[in-house]
């Protein structure tokens, strides 16, 4: 199956579906997320970004193909900037955030990161693509959130953050994904699903 008729199956799609409709992100569209919930998200996701940005210098050093490189070498620049800025409107500094504040499912998501850039470019860059693919849907599916968080989906839909998606989409597209790829990328999906659900029901 190529990626795209993956990202529109019905296996995918449900988990999407989840992610868009789970507490956190809803509570985001509308404004009501308490601050406490969006600084222990921030928190995980300093962590997590820490290693997504080493998988993807991973992926990018051993790659042969130009078109992978040049990928990340975007990657890992304007988002990381991005999240910065939000760490400090909310009052959360990098240096008070260590590897042992991450949670279950950030620690889990990390392992995968690592085992799959580890392996090959293009299963790394499965392991990375649903980060990369909900977050833009979740922005793109949210045309008029609320005031208060409004920073955020602008950011995950703008034309730069659509570019790298349809970069990845680019240079995986052609790949009639096996079995295992395509669990890469389910996993990653289940992983994005509990990172949202982790992060509204734990508050630090």
């Amino acid at each position: 199956m190529y990626l795209r008729s993956y990202l529109n199956s019905q296996e995918a799609m449900e988990l999407i579906n989840k992610i868009i409709h789970s507490d956190f992100v809803e509570a985001m569209k509308n404004g009501t997320l308490e601050d406490s919930r969006f600084r222990y998200y921030l928190t995980q996701d300093h962590i997590y970004l820490k290693y997504y940005k080493d998988a993807g210098t991973v992926i990018g050093k051993r790659a042969a193909d130009m078109k992978i490189r040049e990928l990340y070498e975007l990657i890992g620049g304007e988002e990381p900037e991005f999240h910065t800025q939000m760490l400090k409107q909310f009052g959360v500094t990098p240096e008070s955030i260590c590897d042992c504040d991450a949670n279950y499912t950030t620690y889990s998501y990390i392992n995968h990161l690592i085992r799959w850039s580890n392996d090959s470019s293009i299963n790394g860059m499965l392991s990375m693509f649903s980060c990369q693919w909900s977050y833009g849907y979740i922005a793109e599916a949210t045309p008029a959130p609320a005031e208060k968080f409004k920073f955020w989906f602008d950011f995950y839909r703008s034309a730069n953050y659509r570019n790298i998606t349809d970069k990845y989409i680019e240079i995986l597209g052609n790949i009639d994904l096996n079995k295992n790829q395509e669990e890469i990328i389910r996993f990653g999906l289940l992983y994005e699903l509990n990172y949202w659900n982790e992060c509204y029901i734990n508050i630090k």
